[in-house]
């Protein structure tokens, strides 16, 4: 018969300490996106604005016949010179289509607090969306040679260039995502309102207009306000939100791009009818960005984040800190929940606790152990486990028959803590560490 006397004779004391309270653990959930459901939409307008030249594409040797470009309206020095020129190139482009990718959601049932992080994702994988591309010239006054035209200086003359296939569209998050999670109208639905800083970034392919081939464009910074719920219900913690918001920015230099020998097709314009076939190359200056960012996500984290590590075992006389880990599944329809105890003094006897809340309580009733469950502790005395020569224990709690009539519900999170006698030297009692279940359907 096991005498409960070791786990009995300091309860008072036990639940007067219990009041200290343990810092808040997060529960982490993994997150990845269901791509069937899931969707962004970006109307973007990208105006690039970069300094160069034109010049024609006549070459002694290998292209005599081409057009050759002469500054001012009249004379010719014989030479293909190089036209001063600035540019605006605009990228109007319409990106959509299905999200794969995954992110991390820290929430803090405490604090009411939510962190998205780590947000990667791809838009519209395995296709291509498009882009209408246009160029504004602001130049100087030049004249072209076969065919023979005056271009006017001191205005700005915008072409459309066609459409362009955009490819590789990476959303990557790049700043804090905090935001509120509080409780939400259904039973285990958290309602999350936060904001995430990334970055956009997509190739523009330009080999169909005679260009330079794929043209990354990015990273272009962009928020991404989210609105949405996650259920703790669900053994998936299934998220979805919704996002609308409007960009409009301006950022000087925000990152390499050069056009080089890009072909351009100048239609002559005194007198016109002929085509003046150009090269154009040009650094960029700045880049100014408007547009609109829609988007409707659903995510899930699988069985990520339904148990969380509370606090670690002392050391025992096994010369190792108990550990308490979680087998089974954290489903109350599954009821097959299993609680495994490790490092433990081999032939030890003790038993399960259970708590709603946490606490930090050292060295509890004079034993070796740190008491990590606050609040009322419901107690497994009638379960009373014996730890063997290896020193480990699986207890699989009754979901029917638990302490004091308690019972296990969906989106319920109870923290568990396994006691123990030891002799370390002397007789004496100890803890594994603790964990916390978040229970769903």
């Amino acid at each position: 018969m096991v005498t409960r006397s070791f786990v009995l004779r300091s309860a008072s004391r036990l639940f007067a300490s219990s009041i200290l309270v343990a810092a808040s653990v997060a529960q982490t959930f993994d997150y990845a996106f269901d791509a069937a459901a899931s969707s962004i939409t970006i109307d973007t307008n990208v105006a690039l604005d970069l300094t160069g030249s034109l010049k024609g594409v006549f070459d002694a040797v290998s292209n005599p016949g081409g057009t050759r470009t002469v500054l001012g309206v009249f004379g010719d020095n014989g030479l293909n010179n190089e036209v001063p020129v600035t540019i605006t190139l605009g990228v109007d482009a319409l990106i959509g289509g299905a999200v794969v990718g995954t992110f991390e959601l820290d929430y803090e049932p405490v604090l009411g607090a939510a962190t998205v992080s780590g947000l990667f994702a791809t838009i519209g994988a395995g296709g291509s969306s498009s882009a209408d591309l246009t160029v504004t010239l602001t130049y100087d006054t030049f004249r072209s040679l076969n065919p023979n035209s005056v271009y006017i200086g001191g205005f700005p003359l915008t072409l459309p260039l066609g459409a362009a296939a955009v490819t590789d569209v990476v959303l990557t998050q790049i700043g804090p995502g905090a935001g509120t999670a509080v409780p939400g109208a259904a039973a285990g639905s958290i309602d999350l309102d936060a904001a995430v800083t990334a970055e956009l970034s997509f190739n523009v392919d330009l080999s169909a207009l005679g260009g330079t081939g794929i043209t990354p464009v990015g990273p272009l910074p962009i928020v991404l306000p989210l609105t949405g719920a996650f259920d703790l219900a669900d053994c998936g913690t299934v998220f979805s939100a919704t996002s609308s918001s409007v960009q409009s920015q301006s950022l000087p230099n925000p990152f390499p791009f050069d056009l080089v020998d890009q072909a351009l097709p100048l239609p002559t314009i005194l007198p016109p009818g002929g085509t003046a076939d150009l090269l154009l190359n040009a650094s960029l200056d700045a880049l100014r960005l408007d547009g609109t960012v829609t988007a409707s996500l659903v995510a899930s984290a699988g069985s990520s984040g339904r148990t969380v590590p509370v606090c670690d075992g002392n050391v025992n006389s096994s010369g190792l800190g108990g550990a308490l880990g979680v087998a089974g599944s954290t489903s109350v329809t599954a009821q097959d929940l299993a609680l495994v105890a490790t490092n433990l003094p081999s032939n030890s006897l003790g038993y399960m606790l259970m708590s709603r809340t946490e606490a930090l309580v050292p060295g509890f009733g004079g034993s070796q152990g740190t008491l990590c469950l606050g609040g009322t502790l419901y107690r497994f005395s009638a379960s009373v486990q014996q730890s063997g020569p290896m020193g480990e224990v699986t207890f699989a709690p009754d979901f029917g028959a638990l302490p004091s009539g308690q019972t296990f519900a969906a989106a319920d999170s109870w923290s568990f803590q396994y006691w123990f006698r030891d002799a370390n030297p002397g007789p004496t009692s100890n803890t594994t560490g603790a964990v916390r279940v978040l229970f769903c359907r």
